[in-house]
């Protein structure tokens, strides 16, 4: 039947099942692609199209026959769900014969054994597992699969946060935006206050030039004023000399020649009559630039927010343990020590930064290695961990990982400075580093670590332990000097004394080789 079936649907063209019916005006119907080629091969030899069954000339284009089109799609579905249905019963009784009985004995699997990890059958268990640890099949499917969802459960919480927005990477995000946000806006400060700045500065010597335009101008409109008055009375003169008898004008003949000889007066013209335009322009961007340091302050140490445990203020020179609307603590960092890492090493050899500490009466500062900070969780402040410093509790102060007792301070400084100086110890002919710790205002020294161990990856840290007291860094004077080009010798003109004191050694030391030389 079904045979009889798939020929009544089958292209007497192609013998496959109809895809796209077209049936033509003699009733015979083929597949649209299939007719569509005879029809133009056909058409294209300059003959008249004829069906490819009965032969009769076509005498209109073919017209899709719905209702066998329809009845080809249905049979089609048809067939490959019988298809599936076929491939899964056959899938089933494999896995019914072969997978659920066992390879070696053919009975069926009905034990697992949690000694070995295996399913095995009754013959199994009575030949190599009588002493292993043998329970139903039945019963270890269902504890695998609950071993197997507690398993799941940590990554089933972790995709539930993922979608309910409160996975750390969530959080992440979240502060990437705020970051971003919060040092556009500081960009945005800044900017407009250069932008001030230098509007303020344009106009105002813009103003000065006008100033001095108006006061050139009125000097010389003044000066010309005063010729026009001089001239116009000296013509008057000789015109009425001119109008005397003839005696009289003969009389006065020279004198009234000298006053009619006018000599125009440059002395105005010359002394300063023109605008100084190199006072306005020359250097114009250099003498603002330099104008601008009072605006634009230059910190020694910049703090890095991104390995604050504490809040970090918008320029990024102040560290508190308040919340304000700056860069909040760093997600990422657990470390409960609440400290803040300079954002780079101190690796000159003269580092020198001062801290304003005020009335705070709890703080740390010092140096550190940056892979003491990455471990999350907190850490003794001491020279094995990579901690170097001073910390102030109360009125008395304590050197990080010293046993010498703490000490107080007449005067407590109001403001801190820290140097880190790199040294040669004579003992062992060792670098090393020396950080010191002084009054910045009267430059006494108050506490100075000697072995500090020499490394390229020191970066400042400082800790606000009292709330709602910030340590901030000082900004330092910056001189700015003009350079010329000094020939060799100029440059080294100071040093040849030092040259000539080598040269001297060594040819005392060849003197002396020489002589040893001779002797032996």
């Amino acid at each position: 039947m079904a045979s009889s079936v798939e020929d009544e649907l089958t292209c007497p063209v192609c013998f496959e099942i109809y895809q796209d019916p077209q049936i033509l005006s003699c009733g015979h119907t083929f597949c649209r692609r299939c007719i569509g080629h005879h029809y133009h091969t056909i058409l294209s030899s300059f003959y008249t199209p004829v069906c490819p069954v009965c032969l009769n000339a076509i005498r209109q284009e073919p017209v899709t026959n719905l209702a066998l089109r329809n009845t080809c799609e249905s049979y089609q579905r048809d067939k490959e769900k019988e298809r599936n249905e076929k491939e899964r019963k056959e899938r089933e009784e494999r896995e019914e014969d072969g997978g659920n009985k066992c390879l070696w004995h053919g009975e069926k699997i009905l034990f697992f054994c949690r000694d070995d990890g295996v399913a095995i059958c009754p013959q199994c268990r009575n030949q190599g597992h009588m002493s292993h640890k043998v329970q139903p099949l039945k019963h270890t499917v269902p504890q695998r699969k609950d071993q197997i969802k507690a398993a799941l459960r940590p990554a089933e919480k972790v995709l539930q946060s993922l979608r309910n927005g409160t996975a750390l990477e969530r959080k992440i995000t979240k502060y990437i935006e705020c970051q971003a946000e919060q040092a556009e806006k500081q960009i945005k400060e800044d900017f407009a206050k250069l932008h001030q700045f230098l509007r303020e500065e344009e106009e105002a010597r813009r103003a000065a030039l006008r100033e001095e335009e108006e006061e050139k101008k009125g000097k010389l409109e003044g000066w010309m004023e005063e010729e026009l008055k001089s001239i116009s009375d000296r013509l008057l003169e000789v015109e009425e000399e001119m109008e005397n008898d003839d005696v009289t004008f003969l009389l006065n003949y020279d004198q009234i020649m000298a006053r009619a000889r006018y000599r125009r007066s440059d002395s105005q013209l010359i002394s300063g009559s023109l605008i100084d335009v190199a006072k306005h322009v020359g250097n114009l961007r250099f003498r603002v630039w330099e104008k601008m340091k009072d605006l634009c302050p230059y910190y020694p140490v910049v703090l890095d927010p991104n390995s604050a445990h504490i809040s970090v203020s918008g320029n990024l020179v102040s560290g508190s343990r308040s919340v304000h609307r700056f860069y909040s603590p760093n997600p990422l960092k657990k470390n409960s020590n609440r400290l803040v890492l300079g954002s780079e090493a101190q690796n000159a050899s003269f580092n020198c930064w001062d801290v304003e500490v005020g009335d705070s009466k709890c703080w740390t500062l010092g140096v550190c290695q940056r892979s003491a900070t990455e471990r999350n969780h907190t850490q003794d402040l001491t020279p094995r961990n990579g901690f170097w410093g001073l910390s102030k509790n109360g009125d008395f102060y304590y050197i990080l990982g010293s046993t010498e007792a703490p000490f107080q301070l007449r005067k407590p400084p109001k403001m801190v400075r820290v140097k880190l100086i790199e040294r040669l110890d004579l003992n062992n002919w060792k670098l090393n580093w020396m950080l010191s710790f002084s009054d910045a205002s009267t430059g006494s020294v108050m506490a100075c670590i000697r072995e500090v161990s020499f490394r390229r990856d020191l970066f400042p840290f400082l800790i606000p332990e009292e709330r709602n007291a910030p340590l901030r860094i000082v900004p330092v004077n910056v001189n700015i000097t003009m350079e010329k080009k000094f020939t060799f010798l100029e440059r080294h003109m100071d040093l040849i004394p030092v040259y000539v004191i080598g040269f001297l050694m060594v040819l005392l030391l060849l003197l002396v080789l020489l002589i040893f030389k001779k002797i032996n």
